[in-house]
């Protein structure tokens, strides 16, 4: 045996001595990891705990404890309650302030890909939406992990926005030389478009401004609409004017999931896809039972004939098309992707 071959021999033994040595604490490191608490702030989007979300969120939480032995504990906070709105909740996890949050898709114009979602009466039922967001996802989740440093936990679409007013909105005509609460800038531009004056005002301010007169109407769920008593300063509910569809959007840090094992994340992504679901189905659910809890408090519904639906849907693809016009490349393409999927 030469002399480099001997050298070779007893590296080799030096190493699986080595080896031998580690495997207990790398094994015992790991087991470490394992077994870890791991304990995460999650940013729901309403501001209270007792809303119908809040109530399904800690249910979520309670799960994701459960079926974790309590190695993942998460505390629900109620948006706002961590000093910032739930409008910049795809912010507060991208700077590390929450490790969950839920957000509007109309909240995150630093993404335009996501503003694709919020033009006013894009969708006719909840079926264009899921059509729409399962073409749009690869994109989305592409978009968000790339600006925001997040993943998509999961979306979630409860219920189609409708205008309560103070005058009643039987007409297209009838918008003209209102003001209504806009709380994003493509329902401004089809205010605008309708006659009407869009003013921006949060949303925890929209009870004042209506009972104070600055607005003459919002649009927004139904359930929110019982929830913060919108019933004691508007008069007329639409079951014509559905504008939007708010679609939720729960981001998860991507420091955060990839900090998880992986039985950790396989729970909290079977655990979140029934949050979502069993959140949006309770909503839509119960949306025709809430119209009529609306007007049981005096509210008074008004319908709206198909052709001024149509005049109203003509003014948003004015909007739309302009908006095409002046956004990215990408954001584009995006659209015209939603745009032919919807129309299968």
């Amino acid at each position: 045996m030469d002399r480099s071959t001997g050298w070779k021999r007893l590296c080799l033994l030096c190493t699986c001595l080595l080896f031998a040595a580690l495997a207990p604490a790398l094994a015992q490191s790991q087991t470490q990891e394992t077994g870890k608490t791991f304990k995460w702030r999650f940013g729901i989007y309403f501001p209270s705990i007792g809303s119908l979300e809040g109530q399904k969120a800690t249910a979520f939480a309670s799960a994701v404890a459960a079926a974790s032995n309590n190695r993942l504990q998460i505390q629900v906070y109620p948006g706002g309650m961590l000093g910032f709105s739930s409008f910049t909740h795809h912010r507060a996890v991208a700077d590390g302030l929450l490790e969950m949050g839920t957000t509007m898709s109309a909240a995150m114009v630093e993404a335009p890909e996501w503003e694709t979602l919020s033009h006013p009466l894009l969708f006719k039922t909840r079926d264009d939406v899921r059509k729409a967001l399962d073409a749009a996802m690869p994109d989305l989740q592409a978009t968000t992990s790339r600006r925001f440093g997040s993943r998509i936990l999961g979306t979630m679409m409860p219920e189609f926005d409708h205008m309560l007013s103070k005058v009643p909105l039987k007409t297209a005509d009838d918008w003209k030389g209102n003001k209504f609460r806009a709380w994003q800038k493509q329902l401004a531009c089809w205010f605008e478009q309708m006659g009407a004056t869009p003013m921006v005002i949060p949303y925890h301010e929209t009870y004042t401004a209506l009972a104070t007169g600055v607005v003459a109407g919002n649009s927004g769920g139904l359930r929110a609409a019982l929830d913060v008593k919108l019933y004691e300063v508007t008069k007329y509910v639409s079951t014509g004017w559905t504008p939007n569809v708010p679609i939720y959007v729960t981001l998860v840090s991507e420091r955060a999931w990839k900090s998880l094992p992986a039985d950790l994340q396989e729970i909290l992504a079977r655990e979140a896809t029934k949050y979502l679901t069993a959140t949006a189905d309770a909503y839509w659910n119960a949306r025709m039972e809430v119209m009529e809890q609306l007007v049981v408090k005096g509210m008074e519904k008004v319908a709206v004939a198909p052709g001024e639906i149509e005049k109203g849907r003509a003014k948003a693809q004015v909007c739309r098309e302009r908006w095409v016009s002046q956004t990215t490349p990408e954001a584009a393409a995006l659209m015209k992707k939603i745009a032919a999927a919807v129309a299968e």
